[in-house]
């Protein structure tokens, strides 16, 4: 099996490119990039409002933790639907122009094809859930919120916590995408998990996210969601790297998963 990286051989010999660099190119002119960046302009427009607004209220609320509080929840909502639409598209190219089939005759394993994918299905996803984060740290201050010391506690973790959920869900959906032929499935399991993960925190029902790869924000976020409502109260949990640890083994098992997932699909063609 070729490994994330290595050149993939013809069969008279002459290298054809990584499967990350295969993919990239796959990927020139079809819009992929431009829905990535869209999805994440759309998250920061939604936050930079509710931030402002936010800026606008009270002064016990003008706290730069709720307004993490706020991202979590925005991820938690668009989090598997970003995931769902991006994973979509890197599947389906190879079904253009018979591509998937042309590197599969040319020797590249359909497990090193998902890795390629899964890497950049993940950085895609991830810097955009991380823009919320980058937008808070730089706007925050500058729009009149308060760097309390739950702030400073929550946020490293929550980019941890956000990271770990946007590479679980982008290899859930990307296994979806590739094992099931109808996209609509796929797309559609990524619209439910995003209406049910985000009503996890309203219900109290945060630790049911842990069963869930697209409830990783809600499970191991270092903001209680009990007390992120209440005025003056210490905002994060008892272990905020506690909940970012437990989040990044979660998206190692999701992602294993995810593998097996086409291994056996691969191995029962």
């Amino acid at each position: 099996m070729s490994a994330i990286g290595s050149p993939v051989v013809s069969p008279v010999g002459s290298p054809i490119g990584s499967p990350i660099g295969m993919e990239i190119r796959k990927l020139k002119r079809r819009r992929y990039w431009l829905m990535a960046a869209g999805a994440a302009g759309l998250e920061v427009a939604w936050l930079a409002a509710a931030t402002a607004k936010r800026a606008g209220g009270p002064v016990e609320m003008r706290l730069m933790a709720l307004t993490l509080n706020e991202a979590l929840a925005m991820c938690s909502l668009a989090l598997p639907i970003i995931a769902a639409l991006l994973a979509s598209r890197l599947a389906t190219v190879d079904t253009e122009e018979r591509m998937g089939q042309l590197f599969t005759a040319l020797g590249q394993r359909e497990g090193a094809r998902f890795g390629a994918k899964l890497v950049l299905g993940s950085l895609s996803v991830m810097l955009g859930q991380l823009a919320l984060i980058a937008f808070t740290a730089v706007a925050g201050p500058g729009m009149g919120l308060e760097p309390t010391a739950d702030y400073q506690e929550a946020i490293w973790p929550i980019a941890v916590v956000m990271a770990s959920a946007s590479v679980a869900a982008a290899a859930v959906q990307l296994a979806l995408a590739t094992c099931v032929e109808k996209q609509a499935v796929g797309l559609g399991v990524g619209a439910l998990a995003g209406l049910v993960c985000s009503g996890l925190a309203p219900a109290r029902l945060e630790a049911l996210g842990w069963a869930l790869p697209w409830g990783i924000t809600t499970a191991a976020s270092p903001i209680s969601s009990v007390t992120a409502i209440r005025s003056g109260a210490h905002f994060t949990v008892d272990h905020p790297w506690v909940n970012a640890l437990l989040a990044v083994v979660a998206a190692m098992i999701w992602s294993l998963l995810a593998r097996l997932a086409i291994a056996y699909k691969e191995n029962h063609r």
